[in-house]
């Protein structure tokens, strides 16, 4: 570890000191240490101290290579001798940060085993790189090209300073042909990584904690619809169109004009629409009642992507195209034929539901589905999605069972969900977060019956959820509240006020970190887009309050220790924890939402909020992905440990303790929360926070 970054994390540094210090370092061969004495910047004994550490540090890092090993698969398995004469052909080697250790299309030379540090491994894919996964310590690289065609399959990158025990490839095969068993270990294991690679490679999204089952993205959406296709021309007659899906056994048809390009769709509803209930004739022809407000997906797009889509939209056909090339139509009967039966079912009777009582039975549901998810090997982000798709449902239901009992609306309105739900990154049991946004009336005699209409509303809605199995909000953040009840010109002015006012003085920051995550569930878009348009012109006129708010978050201390040792709770309930959202996903969302902010990115998902601003250069590329992880990693670990504590019949928590986690789980862990660091920094960088300590 350098001598500057052990001064930095025992506070006998500043950030701006250090930037100084290297600055006059570039033109000089004296020690950084020398030059934090000469301007001031650090005391003696200090330094001293510093330097004893760091080469303590050194002399710990390079240890006995048996006492390290020992503790590693399938090492662990040899009796101390033949273990010793494995480390006679080992050599340690150092890697700076930002270093290759392997070159994808390169010879494999040597294998290796991470003692410390972080990398990345990736591979290039249609010119860009799609990263595989992360290697920590106790990790290997190398093996596959050694016990393969000798060359690299992947990249693999340092994100830090990274040491490692490395073994030539004569080497290596000799202690694969002494000891068998490692052969049968690392064939293993080779084929654990090609499941990965294959399977990231088809995935949309970054990998999770659990293992994926390909079977959610190896299915492809050219491999689901039927192949029995029908086609009808704008031309066409009721009766011709009737006989083409009749003869092909569809409920649906795509029409295309003379040069094959989409029109829209045909179906047996809107021909039974024309010639029963209009009175058309067996001759007219089909032009007038063709279905032209489409959905398209892509033929590449996967079954993950499609269920996604027709739940989003509440559609029932997707228009399949491959470029150009119209492929056919998509249907939730094909997508029955595989998995999709539960959720689509399950949409259907949220929609149908008559009353509280029965969408609560069908909110219990919801946990079913996630369980199937997470069997199915979702990743942790796409199984938020669909749940929070089915509690959008639930909402909607409330809300418009609430509106048949109360009568229409008097003016547009938004139902906005807030916190997680705003997001769509909620899991089980999430309690309320929302808020309502209604237009002003055009008469301002009508003002006090519109108001008295949205409470009665606001009561009903959020006592119906509260009925649905989504309990109140401990901290009364929900519509029922004044502060987050008013038409948009009300709202235009609570917002103002947060941010030039309640932020820069430290006030209302739960309320203002809860809000800004907000998103129509219900209602009128329009209002959602005028609002989020005025919170990012104050933020754009006045950023001293997004430095504010970031004050709190990224002095949030990650509960790693100096050699990355987990910091546990040490008494009281949660003894032997840490705390996964305090110390991890609400430091991580957070900073990246004030930054999209920043960045006036629009997208509320944390997901699509980093890859904005990755797109923009706010969040390093090099970093982006392990931002990603990180939130994966988080989010999967706090989906298993709400399961658990269903099963067990205890209180949710965030609480999750290392001890019980495998070896590759901890490490994640780990790198998760240097990762939550990484976003602190970059936060801290980007809109030039000064903390004061």
């Amino acid at each position: 570890m350098k001598v500057c970054d052990i001064l930095r994390k025992q506070g006998c540094v500043e950030e701006e000191h250090i930037e100084k210090a290297l600055k006059i370092q570039a033109g000089s061969d004296k020690p950084i240490g020398e030059i934090l004495l000469e301007i001031g910047a650090v005391h003696e004994p200090d330094l001293r101290g510093a330097l004893d550490l760091q080469s303590d540090l050194e002399a710990e890092r390079f240890s006995a290579k048996a006492s390290f090993l020992e503790s590693i698969e399938p090492f662990n398995g040899l009796d101390i001798s033949s273990l010793e004469k494995v480390c006679e052909t080992m050599e340690w080697r150092q890697f700076a940060a930002n270093e290759t250790i392997q070159k994808e299309g390169a010879r494999g030379e040597f294998f290796y085993v991470l003692k410390n540090g972080l990398a990345r491994i990736f591979m290039e894919k249609n010119g860009e790189e799609k990263v595989i996964g992360f290697l920590g310590e106790g990790d290997f690289c190398g093996a596959t090209a050694l016990l393969s065609d000798g060359i690299n399959p992947s990249t693999v990158v340092t994100i830090e300073q990274t040491l490692c025990l490395a073994q030539d490839e004569k080497a290596f095969k000799a202690m694969i042909e002494i000891h068998p068993v490692f052969a049968g270990y690392f064939n293993e294991l080779i084929i654990r990584q090609s499941k990965r690679i294959f399977t990231k490679l088809l995935a949309t999204g970054t990998g999770a904690i659990a293992q994926v089952e390909p079977f959610l993205y190896s299915k492809r959406v050219k491999d689901l619809i039927s192949p029995k296709q029908v086609f009808c021309a704008r031309g066409d007659t009721l009766e011709e169109a009737a006989r083409k899906l009749v003869d092909g056994n569809a409920n649906a048809a795509v029409v295309v004009d003379e040069h094959r390009r989409l029109l829209g769709t045909i179906g047996l509803k809107q021909l039974v629409e024309a010639s029963l209930i209009k009175g058309g004739g067996p001759k007219q022809i089909i032009d007038p009642v063709i279905e032209k407000d489409c959905l398209i997906i892509n033929a590449d797009n996967y079954f993950f992507d499609a269920l996604h889509e027709m739940m989003k939209k509440g559609r029932e056909t997707l228009i399949v195209m491959s470029g150009e090339k119209i492929e056919g139509i998509l249907t939730s009967l094909d997508l029955l034929k595989f998995r999709g039966r539960e959720v689509l079912s399950l949409i259907r009777n949220i929609e149908e539901a008559k009353s509280f009582d029965e969408l609560n039975i069908l909110r219990q549901d919801v946990e079913a589905v996630l369980r199937v998810l997470i069997a199915d090997g979702a990743v942790a982000s796409h199984a938020c999605k669909i749940v929070s798709e089915l509690n959008d449902k639930v909402v909607k239901r409330v809300i418009k069972l609430s509106e048949e009992a109360l009568g229409a609306p008097p003016v547009p309105y938004a139902w906005l969900g807030l916190g997680s739900e705003g997001r769509k990154e909620q899991t089980l049991l999430t309690d309320q977060d929302n808020a309502i946004l209604f237009d002003v009336p055009s008469r301002s005699e009508d003002a006090a019956i519109t108001e008295e209409y949205f409470k009665t509303l606001s009561d009903r809605v959020v006592n119906g959820l509260n009925q649905c199995g989504f309990p109140l909000c401990k901290g009364n953040i929900m519509a029922t509240n004044p502060r987050y009840f008013g038409d948009l010109a009300l709202w235009k002015s609570k917002t103002a006020n947060w941010i030039n006012s309640s932020a820069e003085k430290g006030e209302d920051l739960i309320d203002i970190y809860t809000f800004l995550d907000f998103r129509a569930v219900y209602g009128s878009e329009v209002l959602e887009e005028a609002l989020k348009s005025h919170v990012i012109s104050e933020f754009r006129n006045n950023t001293v309050s997004l430095r504010m708010l970031a004050v709190p978050i990224i002095t949030i201390p990650v509960p790693l220790g100096f050699f990355k040792n987990f910091l546990v709770e040490k008494n009281g309930k949660y003894r032997n924890t840490v705390n996964i959202k305090v110390n991890g996903l609400l430091p991580l969302t957070t900073c990246v939402k004030l930054l999209a902010f920043y960045g006036e990115v629009t997208e509320v998902n944390t997901l699509e909020r980093i890859r904005r601003l990755a797109e923009k250069g706010i969040i390093p590329a090099d970093r982006s992905d392990l931002i990603e992880q990180a939130f994966e990693t988080f989010l999967a670990l706090k989906i298993h440990s709400n399961l658990n504590n269903l099963d067990q019949g205890r209180d949710f928590s965030n609480n999750v303790n290392p001890a019980h986690l495998g070896t590759k789980q901890k490490q994640l862990l780990k790198d998760s929360f240097l990762a939550v660091s990484e976003i602190q920094k970059i936060t801290k960088e980007v809109l030039r926070v000064v903390v004061n300590t």
